[in-house]
């Protein structure tokens, strides 16, 4: 059986949590490009999982940002991506190690056993920037949203 190297837990969420990102650093030298939309599908005090239609390699010399807002806290992480997996389409889905200094990854922790405790009363807390519908068409530019049955709401639907 397969263990989870994972060191720390992570938050997953019925509804991906809306970020922006943008490649800040590659190689060590500093770089401005532009912002993109992303969906966050969990994050831990480790790192993060998301989507999106973009091409990244794999390199720990490309270090990422990701803007959110957790719990009325608008956040800001750097991190590399560890590993990726592509899908049909050109969609794809990374997971991101951060590069966090251990006072900010104990401050991340404290904030995510908050988060996680008020998701268990509230699937979608209004205090956190979920994904709408809108943002989930933008992270997947050209992708065909899944529909829902019927009789419930899309998961990326504002409630």
């Amino acid at each position: 059986m397969e263990q989870d190297k994972r060191q720390h837990f992570r938050q997953t969420f019925h509804k991906p949590l809306c970020a922006e990102m943008t490649i800040v650093r590659i190689k060590g030298n500093q770089v401005d490009t532009k912002r993109t939309k992303t969906c966050i599908l969990d994050i831990g005090p480790g790192g993060l999982r998301f989507l999106t239609n973009l091409k990244i390699p794999v390199n720990p010399y490309i270090v990422l940002e990701f803007q959110t807002r957790i719990l009325d806290r608008n956040l800001s992480f750097h991190g590399h991506i560890v590993r990726k997996v592509e899908g049909r389409d050109e969609f794809h889905e990374y997971g991101v190690k951060f590069v966090l200094e251990e006072t900010e990854r104990m401050e991340l922790t404290m904030l995510l056993n908050a988060l996680a405790i008020r998701m268990r009363r509230y699937v979608k807390p209004a205090s956190c920037q979920f994904c709408t519908l809108d943002d989930h068409k933008q992270c997947l530019r050209g992708f065909d949203v899944p529909p829902s049955p019927p009789d419930q709401p899309h998961p990326f639907a504002s409630v």
